[in-house]
């Protein structure tokens, strides 16, 4: 017999194993950051290592494909859950 996993269950289960690997999370604000998967909590808070800072710059011609990022080194970082709009595994 199948269970089916909640959605939450598969948010923990997919931050689990990206523990460790190089992660992109795109934040409300037009703010980014790169940087290793250190730990997490059931909030989604996350602890990023090695994390690097990106904010888009409008462009003149307002075409998303032409976005400027300014790249800021952080070192580490606690990224509060409620900002994360998606995360990527790199």
């Amino acid at each position: 017999m199948k269970t089916k996993m909640s959605e939450e269950g598969i948010t923990t289960q997919v931050l689990q194993e990206s523990i460790g690997k190089n992660v992109l999370v795109k934040l409300k604000g037009r703010r980014s950051v790169r940087g290793k998967i250190k730990g997490f909590d059931k909030q989604m808070n996350i602890v990023i290592t090695e994390a690097i800072e990106m904010i888009e710059q409008p462009s003149n011609n307002n075409n998303p494909e032409k976005a400027q990022f300014q790249e800021s080194q952080v070192g580490d970082a606690l990224i509060r859950g409620d900002n994360v709009i998606t995360i990527a595994i790199l």
